[in-house]
């Protein structure tokens, strides 16, 4: 028993496919360029490209460090420092606008925690931790990330917005 099969060829038996790859017009530090004068222009009204100076004494940012106060309670306390320093025990920080939001963040998913001051609570924590989490530094961490990923996702979406504009126009 012998099959014959015909198979259907499209294109020349020549022609190579290496050669003929479209290159991108944007490769990554033209990208960066183009980035960078588009949001000028967007922010400032000007094609002339933003000088990037990377200066992180001039950022302020949020975060958590823990305190061990005896064997059983811990104590997390929020802050909002200038420039990369961080208090002894920061176990997460990171750079924002106003250091008032993600605050307000933060207070609001622990509300019903042991506030000892304006910005410290104390643990036994009794909010259910899942588990989800392994312990609750863990669960601070993630409600502190999220409070400061809310900050820029309110950028991100002002951006949009201000590009839309333009395209629209």
């Amino acid at each position: 028993v012998t099959l014959t099969t015909k198979v259907l060829a499209i294109g020349d038996s020549e022609e190579s496919s290496a050669e003929d790859k479209r290159k991108s017009k944007y490769k990554q530090h033209n990208f960066q360029d183009d980035f960078r004068t588009h949001l000028a222009y967007l922010l400032v009204g000007s094609r002339s490209p933003i000088d990037v100076v990377e200066d992180w004494n001039a950022v302020w940012r949020f975060g958590v460090s823990v305190h061990n106060k005896d064997k059983h309670v811990r104590r997390y306390h929020f802050h909002y420092v200038k420039g990369n320093n961080h208090p002894p025990g920061t176990i997460i920080s990171g750079p924002v606008i106003s250091g008032q939001e993600p605050m307000e963040n933060v207070r609001k998913e622990l509300s019903e925690e042991n506030w000892v001051s304006e910005n410290d609570i104390e643990t036994p924590l009794k909010t259910y931790i899942s588990k989800k989490y392994y312990n609750c530094d863990q669960y601070i961490q993630h409600i502190v990330s999220n409070a400061l990923g809310s900050q820029s996702s309110r950028l991100f979406k002002y951006l949009l917005h201000l590009h839309r504009e333009c395209v629209r126009d």
